[in-house]
């Protein structure tokens, strides 16, 4: 008869823990949830800053400008060869910064150093010329891309297309 009580008593007391195993597992998966969704809506609002859009605005479609002769053969350069890294209207940053302005940030050197910078920006950051020194600290690692084969009259053209642009924006 003691046995039969004790198994009883055991069979009980199995139960018992088996039903508060299952609360316990119950409240922990809830918990589980809970914590999910805390850690997802704190995480994108620390870790995902806002980013501006690096897109072309609808201003580009609506504000056509007439380029003179030697702009829109700056356009043309530009488009082949700056407009994947440099945005097209100037004034915002993409891969490479705005160009907007880009003469005016150079005055301070002779213009060649400016077509030196765009022929090769790493022979001048080599050369520790200031401007050059200046642009690799904000932008490394971006490299800009050498444009050996670019005359002077090819780099003046894509000026008067970013200044007229620049302007008219």
């Amino acid at each position: 008869m003691k046995t039969n009580q004790y198994q009883e008593e055991q069979q009980e007391m199995n139960e018992e823990m088996l039903a508060a195993v299952a609360k316990l597992t119950r409240a922990g998966f809830l918990l589980l949830i809970v914590l999910i969704v805390l850690f997802w809506q704190n995480y994108t609002l620390i870790f995902k800053k806002d980013v501006p859009d690096k897109t072309l605005t609808s201003i580009d479609y609506i504000l056509p400008i007439t380029l003179s002769e030697t702009a829109q053969k700056g356009k043309t350069i530009f488009i082949a060869n700056c407009a994947a890294c440099h945005n097209k209207n100037m004034r915002d940053d993409l891969t490479g910064p705005a160009l907007g302005g880009v003469k005016e940030k150079w005055a301070a050197y002779p213009r060649q150093d400016l077509y030196k910078w765009i022929r090769n920006s790493q022979a001048m950051i080599q050369q520790k010329h200031p401007r050059a020194l200046a642009l690799w600290k904000d932008w490394n690692p971006t490299i800009m891309n050498s444009f050996n084969s670019l005359k002077d009259d090819d780099i003046d053209a894509i000026f008067a297309y970013v200044e007229e642009v620049y302007a008219a924006r």
